[in-house]
């Protein structure tokens, strides 16, 4: 049953510099809330190359940002070598400002970075201010971001905590408290205060899923391993693909889309070469995958945990360490709490990746029942919260007699 329609537009931002975490996440934000709310209009902003290789929802509009590519921390370039990253970057923000405008959004909902990429989204914040200020701007941020320490001299030289001040009506944290704090990150007390955990994002997988594997069965062991958009996963995909032949197991390696032609043709030619080995670049629902797969080897990702979790697989993770040490401390917390087993990367990583998933599949399933993954219709609660704010700002001004303009449809 849908809720009723409070919410009519939903203006997401995901700026997508590397990997497919955050436009994952918001893919899966858009069709909750077109599944459950009637009538509603959610346009999605990306920087993402990959859009079209996900199962879009029909009714969800997606405007391409120029992409960017992530090069260290705080730091980017343009993926189009023939063009500087000013330029890249002045486009991206009018286009976002330009979006924000003529859409006037109940909700603008805004993906992990408090002032986007290199600061791309104060233009639109200025532009909703003057022309649509009823508009409620939420900030969504994953459950670790950073080092603490690392992220508050981030925020310090950019003055995040203005923005968090003047801008943010409610900031919704996508986790438990009892895992993180944001008091770390140096938010402002009366930040903290519009602050909401929602709980983890999780998708249930379909019923029927299963390892897409030639001739298998649902009682073989599969060993599935993942490395999220693939753009730094080779050395752990081999590293499965060579620990899964010492055990004698079949095994289904995704490479992800954003894996490099060498990288890719490396890892081809070592499972072709290999006794068991399958190879598939892109898995949509890869959920499903997981669940029926006997152990999952994995990075840290907030959304690859995010599925393996819950389907009670046992997880071996080898997170990323660099630029960012988000996936690593994410890691520690889950396995602190028995969830995955956590292997460190580098030289030998085979070895390490052997002993684990012996360790792994001698043992029982995990309890997922106490992992919160309840995010979803609880993000969904804020939203439909914050668009009746602005409904009713909207005709608390109206009542004054401010003039209002009709909001200009975005072309699918």
């Amino acid at each position: 049953m849908k809720t009723r329609p409070s919410l009519q537009r939903l203006l997401l931002y995901s700026h997508d510099t590397y990997g497919l975490g955050h436009l994952r996440r918001n893919v899966l934000i858009a069709q909750d809330v077109l599944q459950h709310v009637r009538g509603v209009q959610v346009v999605l902003l990306s920087g993402s190359t990959v859009t079209e290789r996900f199962d879009l929802p029909k009714n969800l509009t997606v405007v391409s940002l120029p992409p960017v590519v992530k090069t260290g921390v705080d730091e980017y370039a343009s993926r189009d070598p023939r063009l500087p990253f000013s330029i890249v970057w002045r486009a991206r923000a009018a286009i976002i400002a330009d979006v924000a405008r003529r859409f006037e959004p109940d909700v603008f909902l805004v993906d992990h970075a408090p002032q986007g990429m290199k600061g791309e989204l104060l233009r639109a914040f200025d532009a909703l201010r003057r022309r649509s200020p009823a508009t409620r701007i939420v900030l969504g941020l994953r459950d670790v971001v950073d080092e603490p320490a690392a992220v508050r001299r981030s925020w310090e030289a950019q003055d995040v905590a203005s923005t968090l001040r003047e801008v943010f009506d409610r900031v919704v944290v996508y986790g438990s408290p009892d895992l993180v704090d944001l008091a770390g990150y140096g938010i402002p007390s009366e930040t903290l205060q519009r602050t909401t955990y929602s709980g983890y994002l999780c998708r249930q997988p379909a019923p029927d899923s299963v390892v897409p594997i030639p001739g298998w069965t649902p009682d073989m062991r599969v060993v599935l391993g993942t490395a999220g958009g693939g753009g730094d996963g080779i050395d752990v995909l081999l590293a499965t693909l060579e620990a899964a032949e010492r055990l004698g197991l079949p095994s289904l390696l995704v490479s992800g889309p954003l894996m490099s032609g060498e990288d890719r043709a490396a890892l081809e030619a070592r499972v072709q070469a290999s006794r068991g080995g399958h190879l598939e670049e892109f898995i949509p629902g890869l959920e499903g995958a997981m669940s029926a797969a006997s152990v999952v080897v994995t990075m840290g990702g907030y959304n690859s945990l995010m599925e393996a979790i819950p389907s009670g697989t046992p997880t071996v993770v080898v997170p990323r360490t660099w630029p960012r040490r988000e996936q690593q401390i994410r890691a520690g917390l889950f396995a602190s709490r028995g969830l995955i087993r956590v292997v460190d990367g580098g030289p030998g990583l085979e070895d390490r990746l052997e002993r684990a998933l012996r360790a792994a599949l001698d043992a029982p399933r995990h309890d997922a029942s106490t992992f919160d993954r309840l995010g979803l219709p609880r993000l969904r609660e804020v939203l439909l919260d914050e668009a009746r704010a602005a409904q009713d700002l909207r005709l608390g001004r109206r009542a004054a007699g401010a003039e209002a303009e009709e909001p200009v449809a975005v072309p699918a």
